[in-house]
């Protein structure tokens, strides 16, 4: 059933990006500048190196994580906890004496083991700290044991651990610890750069359940009274926030799925509602992972974990989460089924650095969820998802993709839809349209990956790829659209005279962080024999004019074909606004930045004058009663306006101004 789509896609793709780089620059490696940038989001970057999003004892940076062992029982009908967790650690701080986890308050500690050993600890404010007995020396190892019980009842969707009924009336227990809430259902050090080396999770159930979780499913082992203990075992490095269990009343439904190359496959191990109906109804939305599996491998590497599996737990949860190799999903849609696989690459592999650059995990899967569009449904549903996506990032005029410091106590603004999901996806497109070369774009993605595979990165780390893989400094894009907020809008007036097209842009912005936004301009010349061409420019400044030679005459002009522009615009063709050859009326200076001066003769004398914009909005309208007249416009926006000048008689003529 998958090698029909390995014939279909494969070919496709290559075909694609390779008509896409009929043209390739030579790259060298170069020495990356400083990132200086004055504006307010990088400025609170720069101030708040090392603030969290909540506090946090600082003694957890003195080891490195190597291994958690989870050995826990529970009923799928309640959170309550049982059993104990194992934690091997190396002290990294010369001395240490006290290891300190996070576990929250709700949990009671009944023993904490070293070497057969009890250590006495202190459990307060949700944190455990662990008297070692004795400084340790820097790479001293440490493997310990916490046994423990509790039934925290957290609340909200980011809630550590959970239970609910689905829809057939059976008990769901699900954990989601991202951002930092796997304290509450196991001791555990919350730091994302310290990934642990492996895991191995445990789960207990009553009989009827099944317990899904991380890696393989290396046995199940039989219990008094029927129980039942499920034992996963993963060897890749797992950021704590990834570790997770889900219990329900489950059926499997697994299958293979190709990978990049013709005869390699991976396990897609799925565990769904245990009713025939729920087989029926999502078995062809699950089989999509598929060529999404395939499509990402080829497009960004190899699956990170293709030595293990994917999967998929079901939860009465109303979205999903990327737990590493076992996402929980609320539901199969294709967008969210292809996002919370994409996070494999992109949050799982190579995990962001601070929560400030949740754009790392969030804004390349909902990228992920366009290319899986664009490649597998085709262009014009993906077109579609990026329409949808660029209204709902305009529906504000401002917010960064980068999360300040000092937003990150509120949850809702690091995981925000509009900024860290959709204006993240939206500047990955516009840094692809600005590379105008798709085999570069997606070799930055898989060198990406394979530079900090296994570890955290931050949106800076991107653009130093970004800037080794084509020999530039992208600082400028970055600190635009990264740290910047809003986005541009376009005045575009052309005209065509002389054998001359003449466009002229003149561009705003929604925010004022930054003032300007450089980047390439595409037009699609539409000639009145119904021939096309394309050209390209590249706006370095808010007003800027094209010239194009070109000896037939143009019927239309389309901004932005292809649609990849963040951006708001008009399109205005000027060419029948009449310019008079002759001097008899003059308008002084053009462009200007303050003041005009009309100068005309007397046959205008008592007549008046418009000013208007280019949607034809009347701004200003005032008698003319000398031959000269001089207005103030210090008040109005840089632009592209109209005056239109009126004689008593009924003639009229109009011109183009300029604002700077």
């Amino acid at each position: 059933m998958n090698t029909p789509l390995r014939l279909f896609y494969s070919p496709f793709i290559v075909v694609l990006l390779f008509l896409a780089f009929s043209t390739q620059a030579q790259f060298h490696h170069r020495e990356f500048p400083q990132h200086n940038c004055s504006h307010y989001c990088a400025k609170a970057r720069l101030d708040f190196p090392s603030i969290g999003i909540y506090e946090q004892d600082v003694r957890v940076h003195d080891y490195d994580v190597k291994f958690y062992g989870l050995d826990l029982e529970v009923h799928p009908g309640t959170t309550f906890i049982h059993g104990s967790v194992q934690v091997v650690s190396e002290i990294v701080t010369p001395g240490t004496q006290y290891l300190v986890l996070e576990l929250w308050a709700a949990h009671t500690v009944s023993q904490v083991v070293m070497g057969g050993e009890d250590l006495s600890f202190q459990h307060e404010n949700d944190v455990l700290e662990i008297d070692l007995g004795a400084m340790k020396p820097q790479g001293t190892m440490i493997d310990l044991q916490v046994f423990y019980s509790g039934e925290p009842s957290p609340e909200g969707f980011f809630s550590g651990i959970q239970t609910a009924t689905n829809s057939f009336g059976d008990p769901v227990l699900w954990t989601l610890s991202e951002p930092h809430n796997a304290r509450q259902w196991f001791p555990v050090k919350q730091v994302l750069n310290d990934k642990a080396d492996s895991v191995h999770v445990f789960i207990t159930t009553p009989p009827g359940f099944i317990a899904a979780s991380n890696g393989l499913l290396q046995q199940v082992t039989h219990l008094p009274d029927q129980r039942l203990r499920y034992e996963w075992k993963s060897r890749y490095p797992i950021a704590y926030y990834l570790i997770s269990m889900a219990v329900g009343n489950y059926q499997e439904f697994s299958f293979m799925a190709p990978l990049d190359t013709e005869n390699d496959s991976v396990l897609v191990q799925n565990f769904i509602y245990n009713y025939p109906e729920v087989l029926q109804s999502q078995r062809e939305n699950l089989e999509r992972t598929s060529p999404m599996m395939q499509l990402l491998s080829e497009l960004w590497g190899t699956y990170p974990f293709s030595g293990e599996k994917y999967g998929h737990a079901q939860a009465p949860m109303g979205g999903a989460m990327e737990h590493q190799t076992m996402s929980t999903m609320g539901h199969f849609g294709f967008d969210i089924t292809a996002h919370e696989l994409a996070h494999h690459w992109f949050g799982n592999n190579v995990t962001c650095a601070t929560w400030s650059d949740i754009w790392i995990n969030e804004g390349f899967a909902s990228y992920a969820e366009y290319l899986s569009r664009e490649f597998i449904i085709g262009p014009e549903s993906a077109r579609d998802w990026m329409q949808h996506a660029h209204n709902n990032v305009k529906s504000q005029p401002d917010g960064s993709v980068y999360v300040p410091p000092m937003f990150l106590e509120d949850i809702w603004r690091i995981f925000n839809g509009r900024l860290s999901y959709r204006k993240g996806a939206a500047i990955l497109h516009q840094l692809r349209f600005e590379l105008n070369n798709d085999p570069l774009f997606f070799s930055i993605m898989e060198e990406f990956q394979d530079i900090y595979a296994d570890g955290v990165a931050s949106g800076d780390d991107f653009r130093n790829t970004v800037d080794l893989m084509t020999g530039q400094s992208w600082e400028w894009f970055f600190d635009q659209w990264y740290y910047g907020e809003g986005f541009p809008t376009y005045e575009i007036l052309w005209w065509q005279r002389d054998g001359k097209l003449h466009i002229r842009s003149a561009q705003t912005t929604s925010a004022n962080h930054p003032l300007f936004f450089a980047g390439a301009l595409e037009f699609k010349i539409i000639f009145a024999d119904d021939n096309e061409q394309v050209v390209r420019f590249f706006q370095e400044e808010n007003l800027q004019e094209y010239v194009v030679t070109i000896q037939k005459e143009v019927k239309e002009l389309v901004f932005d074909p292809r649609q990849y522009m963040l951006k708001n615009y008009s399109v205005w063709d000027s060419t029948n606004i009449s310019f008079p050859d002759t001097p008899a009326i003059t308008i002084s200076p053009n462009p200007f930045t303050r003041k005009i001066t009309i100068d005309y003769p007397n046959l205008w004398h008592n007549g008046t004058w418009m000013l208007s914009d280019l949607n034809g909005r009347v701004l200003m309208e005032e008698n003319l009663n000398d031959t000269t007249h001089e207005q103030d416009l210090g008040h109005i926006s840089s632009g592209i306006y109209i005056v239109t000048i009126f004689s008593p008689g009924g003639d009229k003529k109009s011109f183009k101004v300029v604002k700077y």
